[in-house]
């Protein structure tokens, strides 16, 4: 990236408060309001897991694999901690500096780094032990994502890699344009049978041969519109995901679409701002737009079912499904519990005293949350 688009690219994150929605650095957040119905909530345990964390630290959302965490700061340090009794098992340095965060499974730990490394470890005796490292020339942002044998790497670039697991080689890699502005940020790839789904910073929803990483097909998410390139950006940033066939995107300053996966057929399309990952279940979307409003979209029709304005402005997270209802985190290390049926605000805890940058994690019958500082903390419904 050379310097001038690195430039407007810091410029454009600090307008956007760290990805979030320019309406939200020129309007103050909206006031807290009193709750009617007062689900009691209560605060497991909380641990720090930080060596160093900034504002680089928004994408490092913490992996969960069985009733571990392992999280990453922004000093290269895995901090594994065990999820039932809220206590850290190991710490390890990496000696990288990620700017997003791991991915991996029970075999394998997947680390990236701004510098374009990629590196894989496994769990031993209460340390990594480092299998293979390779790097690229280009920033990492987005978590890449292991399936079976392969390993897809979305980079700042505009390309897409596939990897072997086992050495790291590469099998493939395409490329994409990318335009003179940017949201500081990528989306995660998604895989799904013979096929592997990204999407990028010109508003473009590409599906390729998981196998050749041959085009399938691509379709248009958004169409950049506009004079200045702030108001013609509409990166497809947040986290696509992938139900009964159909897959379900938003841009930002542009769309929400659901296309089937097969063949990227258009079924439903609207107007809809987002940079966030969007959660599902059998009958809705539910997501954070760049107001911080939150959303209940009919998985069928994209027709709204509600609208949640209360926290207007609160630089709210992408939302998180925990039996009937939903959980976001804000700006002021609180999260709070709505309803999915009808939107409403149910309860809400503060877990920390600074911002919620990441999507909250559902575990078993708890939430884990993590603040901008790494705080890591689990929270449940009191019984």
């Amino acid at each position: 990236m050379n310097s001038a688009r690195t430039l407007s690219t810091l410029f454009l994150l600090g307008s956007l408060v760290s990805c979030g929605g320019a309406e939200d650095n020129t309007e103050p957040p909206a006031e807290l309001t009193p709750i009617e119905y007062d689900v009691p909530l209560q605060l497991n345990w909380s641990l720090d897991t930080r060596a160093s964390r900034n504002s680089a630290s928004y994408r490092l959302r913490p992996l969960v694999i069985g009733d571990r965490a392992y999280s990453i700061d922004t000093n290269g340090r895995v901090t594994c901690v065990d999820l039932v009794k809220g206590r850290k098992l190991w710490k390890f340095d990496t000696d990288l500096t990620p700017i997003a965060g791991l991915s991996g499974n029970e075999q394998v730990l997947i680390a990236t780094s701004e510098d374009g490394d990629i590196v894989a470890y496994r769990e031993s005796d209460e340390e990594l032990v480092k299998l293979w490292g390779t790097r690229i020339q280009s920033e990492i942002r987005s978590p890449p994502v292991v399936d079976g044998d392969q390993i897809f790497v979305r980079s700042v670039d505009g390309k897409l890699r596939s990897l072997a697991i086992a050495d790291g080689a590469e099998q493939w890699v395409v490329s994409r344009r990318v335009p003179a502005l940017s949201l500081t940020g990528n989306s995660q790839p998604l895989v799904a049978g013979p096929l592997v789904f990204a999407g990028f910073d010109d508003g473009k929803l590409i599906a390729y041969e998981r196998d050749s990483g041959q085009t399938r097909w691509e379709s248009t998410i958004a169409t950049p519109s506009g004079r200045t390139e702030i108001e013609r950006l509409v990166d497809v940033d947040g986290r696509f995901v992938l139900g009964d066939g159909v897959i379900y995107v938003a841009s930002f300053q542009g769309r929400l679409a659901a296309l089937q996966a097969v063949n990227g057929e258009l079924l439903w399309s609207r107007e809809f701002s987002s940079y966030q990952p969007i959660a599902i279940d059998d009958d809705a979307l539910y997501l954070s737009a760049a107001d911080s409003h939150l959303w209940a979209i009919d998985r069928r029709t994209g027709s709204a079912f509600w609208k949640q304005e209360v926290l207007h402005a609160r630089r709210i997270t992408a939302p998180a499904v925990i039996g009937d209802n939903l959980v976001v985190a804000d700006l002021d290390g609180y999260l709070h519990w709505f309803s999915k049926g009808e939107g409403t605000l149910l309860s809400r805890i503060r877990t920390s005293y600074t911002r919620n940058y990441v999507q909250p994690i559902t575990w078993k019958d708890t939430v884990l949350t993590l603040d901008r500082l790494g705080l890591l903390a689990s929270v449940s419904v009191r019984q």
